[in-house]
């Protein structure tokens, strides 16, 4: 066996590498593209354990290896790990953060964002039902994409003379598509360059949307440079996230026809479902990282002050402790939580909007098109280390 297992972004099966990953303990030596060490998290209760320990930290100022020098300069992921968000805040800072998020992203305005992702999703099926006359349709592209996509526009209140532009710009930047280093830095400045218009656009005339909602922000008003980070939080965080985890519930379904039909007969709420396919199958694969601000034992393993723990949600939820290794929905509360979301202080704030867009375009999906079923096998993973989802599912019906 290798010192440490090396983790590829254009693994073929991801599943794999986690299972991989396992075999090594709960807690294994992994190291990132451009020869980046840290610790991947694989256990259920350990990475529990490491979402609500407080001698778990997020902001990289702890991680000793940036610290003493030995990450890359050039490393993709410092952008990451450097932007003024909630991902990378700890303590006061966090709660500052996500106070004023959250004072923004309220029930309210998930509840006010139904009527629109029900219409979005009847235009999708309309469109999906035109377009699978020609054969067999590529549900993340035709379905899983433009969702969460048009939702956001309508979260950020984007004019619709304006969306189409928007679609193109950040589904190219998020689709985790193979880009060349000039196409990403000109896609990443493009979609900057946009968010600060609109936000400029706000600051003159603010209207009933989240980044107007963000501009008041009363006795937590976050910074210009705070802003435009945690919109490309919520573009980061509720575009792929979102479409591959319909994507992977969709294929799930298909796969194990008897829960599909329980779901379908309403013998289990889509609620359940889409808990469960979170779970047997996380579109999150991982985040980067977590720090012990002490030395700690987690996992059977001695980890020291400062080492870098990588977050594998995707492998946790999959932990046999946890839960089989099929899909199987059951009641509420049949079941220990899934990490799909994260837990404890960075937990995430969009999991709402999110379960809403899934619960939606699951139930009309089956609705609409009974008879659906996968028309071959999926496409490869797309090529992360991040999102764990399929590049593309064709389905039939």
């Amino acid at each position: 066996m290798t010192e440490r297992i090396l983790l590829d972004p254009h693994s073929p099966d991801l599943r794999a590498q986690a299972e991989e990953l396992r075999r090594w303990g709960p807690v294994a030596p992994a190291e990132w593209p451009g020869g980046v060490r840290c610790w991947a998290v694989v256990g259920h209760p350990e990475l529990e354990t490491v979402l609500t320990d407080p001698r778990f930290a997020r902001s990289p100022a702890h991680w000793r290896a940036l610290r003493d020098g030995e990450v890359p300069p050039d490393w993709p992921m410092l952008a990451h790990l450097t932007r003024r968000w909630m991902l990378t805040a700890d303590g006061a800072e966090h709660r500052r953060l996500r106070q004023a998020v959250s004072a923004a992203f309220t029930p309210r305005r998930v509840e006010g964002l139904a009527p629109a992702v029900e219409r979005t999703v009847g235009v999708l099926l309309d469109a999906l039902e035109a377009e699978a006359r020609g054969g067999p349709v590529d549900l993340r592209a035709a379905y899983a994409l433009p969702l969460p996509l048009r939702t956001l526009c309508a979260l950020f209140g984007i004019p619709p003379e304006d969306r189409p532009e928007v679609l193109r710009l950040v589904g190219r930047a998020f689709s985790r598509a193979a880009l060349g280093p000039e196409e990403s830095a000109r896609l990443t400045r493009d979609i900057n360059a946009y968010l600060a218009d609109l936000v400029r656009s706000r600051s003159a005339a603010p209207a009933d949307d989240l980044v107007s909602d963000l501009l008041r922000g009363g006795t937590e008003r976050l910074t210009e440079a705070e802003l435009l980070d945690t919109l490309w939080l919520f573009l980061g965080a509720g575009f792929e996230t979102t479409a591959g985890a319909l994507v992977n519930t969709v294929h799930a379904l298909l796969a194990h026809p008897e829960e599909r039909e329980r779901a379908v007969s309403g013998r289990v709420g889509w609620d359940a479902v889409v808990e469960e396919g979170i779970r047997y199958d996380s579109s999150v694969y991982a985040l980067p990282f977590a720090f012990p601000t002490e030395d700690v034992e987690l996992g059977g393993r001695t980890l020291r002050e400062g080492d870098a723990l990588l977050l594998c949600f995707a492998a946790a939820n999959r932990d046999p402790r946890h839960g089989p290794g099929r899909f199987e929905t059951l009641p509420a509360g049949g079941r220990a939580r899934q990490l799909g979301f994260g837990h404890g202080p960075h937990f995430c704030v969009g999991a709402p909007l999110a379960r809403l867009q899934l619960r939606t375009a699951l139930a009309r999906l089956f609705e609409r098109f009974p008879a659906l079923r996968l028309a071959g096998p999926p496409g490869p993973p797309v090529p992360s280390l991040i999102a764990s989802t399929p590049s593309t599912l064709h389905v039939t019906w």
